[in-house]
């Protein structure tokens, strides 16, 4: 008896999924009365450009590319220094994984502990400052003045203003990488090679040692 109603299953299995039929349509159809995404967003985009609402938003944006692109968001977190603070960097890390050349020859195993500047000769200053902060660009005037090897990073303020009030490329600490890399929590500050590690230096515009 088990075995017939098994084999009774297995036929009305087989007769379900080969056998399938157009049975019709049983009760009314009625069409989808949302109306299509697209055709709205078309017609949308129909009825802001007629009312001159497109060219508006249009303009907006590019002006807030420009204004983004010469004065970023400034880096959170940091005030002006009020006490002189002076601490190392040291740039040693683990490598994750072996380092090769084009060639396959080992520069560093993974494990190893390097450090950048045991490769690198590095001989700049960084300097990072507030552009907006008369006191901060005096100070830089006086520290770049007849240096070449420096670079100095805004942490605040337009880019092209400074530029041009330093006649020097001016570069800008995007998103505050930087500054949580070197560890820093007050400005001006300067950063300068010593030995095998970073020297981190926060300067108080009122202080002695500048």
């Amino acid at each position: 008896m088990r075995k017939k109603q098994l084999i009774a299953l297995a036929l009305l299995a087989l007769s379900a999924g080969g056998g399938a039929k157009d049975l019709g349509t049983w009760g009314n159809v009625f069409e989808p009365s949302e109306q299509d995404m697209l055709v709205f967003i078309q017609d949308r985009l129909k009825g802001m450009e007629q009312s001159g609402e497109l060219d508006r938003l249009r303009e907006e944006a590019t002006e807030r590319v420009k204004r983004n692109a010469v004065r970023p968001a400034p880096v959170e977190g940091l005030t002006a220094a009020t006490d002189y603070r002076s601490f190392p960097f040291d740039p040693t890390f683990t490598v994750n994984e072996t380092i090769t050349d084009m060639q396959g020859n080992i520069i560093a195993r993974k494990g190893d502990q390097v450090n950048p500047l045991d490769k690198v000769a590095f001989s700049q200053v960084l300097y990072f400052i507030d552009g907006d902060d008369r006191d901060q660009m005096d100070w830089i005037r006086q520290q770049i003045a007849g240096q070449t090897a420096f670079k100095v990073i805004l942490v605040n303020g337009n880019i092209r203003e400074t530029s041009v009030k330093l006649d020097e490329r001016i570069y800008f600490d995007q998103a505050g990488i930087l500054t949580r890399k070197f560890g820093f929590r007050h400005i001006p500050a300067r950063i300068t090679r010593d030995g095998r590690v970073l020297k981190v230096e926060e300067i108080p515009m009122a202080g002695v040692k500048k």
